[in-house]
């Protein structure tokens, strides 16, 4: 008969003898139990940490406060209002008086009566005026600032009304401008508020470099910097450019104004040289050439003769100007110019301008003009069919045709005025290049 032997570990130790084996019913009960243990015992671990408290009773009550509510006032009569208004196209003072909402018919008649009132009648759409009245609408001030820079009131001292006018008192102002042409120039310069007289400046800075009658392009650019003098925010003048750049089918140009060390203010390029032409391209602004320098068949003659001059169309009494610095020679008339003006401008060179309307006030002989002064107006005088302005041009004492010569440019700097020039100029293309990238991502 066998014995069951003890058996013996690696470290020597004995077990006590052991059982017979469990039968497989024993096993198979002995793991469902294990399976079944481990999702309770899971369970019951996660919520194990969760502990309550007593409840305590929550006392909710009521209460009722008076509260002292203020008593509501109305305006009174006398309480000042103030009311603006920006003046559109075809706004009369009247309808204005109705806007600001001013009832005062003492004010009516004042304003449509008073001789210093009557320059309220002149107002500009875009501009602002304001008024002071009392609840019930009687006037107690009307301001407003013409364009010539004038600051109108219509002022209420007790029972009367007074007008006064006075010169606004102006801050001068940098500012800068950016645009881009899609359709034409003057669409460009609406579009980015530049005011008109900056525009023309514009035309003329560049006169003889960008064709602004037939060459444009769109995707043509330009910025500028230039002065003005605000007040109230509204601006009442216009300076001039300081600097300018113009994209011109991909081509750039660029004028900056300095004055200083000896040199007179004018506009050069970064360069040091002058813009300037010593001679205007044109003596009259947005006009188109009816007759150039060649033989032609005379309208009132008749005949072929030889024109020895630029005849420019342009209406009845559009400026003339003084093509470049220098005296006048004569103020006259006679059958075939009508009326005319002659410059001289040094030795050599002078100028003529006839079939004039008028004459300049107060232009006389002897007289020192600048470039770019009006001489007269276009007309019609003289053994002419239409409105246009002769102008003949001669060096010594010949005429030759403007158009085919080269016409010398005013002095560049000296070295003493480029080095102060330089350093400038550099400045002034720097924030003319972040200007151009800034507000073109802006219109983007």
């Amino acid at each position: 008969m066998s014995k069951i032997l003890p058996q013996t570990h690696v470290d020597g130790r004995k077990n006590t003898a052991t059982p017979n084996p469990p039968s497989w019913q024993q096993k198979h009960w002995a793991w469902l139990a294990a399976a079944l243990a481990l999702p309770i015992t899971a369970t019951m671990t996660a919520y194990g940490v969760v502990e309550y408290g007593p409840r305590e009773t929550v006392v909710i009550s009521q209460v009722t406060q008076a509260l002292a509510i203020p008593e509501l006032t109305t305006a009174q009569s006398n309480t000042p209002f103030w009311r603006e208004e920006i003046i559109q196209t075809g706004d009369g003072l009247g309808k204005l008086f109705s806007k600001l909402s001013i009832n005062d018919l003492q004010a009516w008649d004042f304003v449509r009566t008073d001789a210093s009132a009557r320059a309220l009648y002149e107002l500009s759409a875009g501009r602002t005026i304001q008024a002071q009245t009392t609840a019930d609408g009687r006037l107690l001030q009307l301001s407003y600032i013409s364009r010539a820079g004038d600051l109108i009131q219509v002022l209420r001292e007790g029972e009367q009304l007074r007008t006064q006018i006075a010169p606004a008192i102006a801050e001068k102002k940098t500012e800068y401008k950016t645009g881009v042409i899609n359709s034409s120039f003057y669409a460009a310069t609406d579009a980015v508020a530049l005011p008109d007289a900056i525009a023309q400046q514009l035309i003329d800075v560049f006169d003889g470099k960008v064709d602004f009658h037939h060459k444009l392009k769109k995707g043509d650019q330009f910025s500028v910097i230039y002065e003005t003098e605000r007040s109230g925010g509204e601006i009442i003048r216009t300076g001039k450019i300081l600097a300018a750049q113009f994209i011109n089918d991909g081509q750039t140009h660029e004028v900056i104004w300095f004055e200083g060390a000896g040199a007179a203010g004018a506009y050069y390029d970064d360069t040091g040289n002058s813009t300037a032409q010593s001679f205007l391209s044109s003596p009259v602004k947005f006009s188109r050439i009816s007759s150039g320098f060649s033989m032609r068949f005379h309208p009132v003659l008749f005949t072929w003769r030889s024109h020895k001059g630029i005849d420019y169309a342009a209406p009845t009494g559009t400026p003339v100007l003084n093509t470049a610095d220098g005296v006048v020679m004569r103020v006259g008339q006679d059958a075939s110019y009508g009326k005319f003006v002659e410059v001289k401008h040094g030795d050599q060179y002078s100028t003529k301008y006839a079939h004039l309307s008028a004459h300049a006030k107060d232009l006389k002989a002897g007289q020192t003009i600048q470039q770019g002064e009006t001489l007269g107006a276009v007309g019609q005088t003289g053994r002419v069919t239409g409105p246009h302005l002769h102008y003949e041009f001669k060096v010594n004492g010949k005429q030759v045709d403007p158009l085919a010569i080269k016409l010398p440019n005013s002095k560049p700097l000296n070295a003493t005025q480029m080095a102060a020039f330089k350093p400038f100029a550099s400045s002034i293309k720097q924030q003319l290049a972040l200007l151009n990238r800034v507000e073109l991502v802006q219109i983007d």
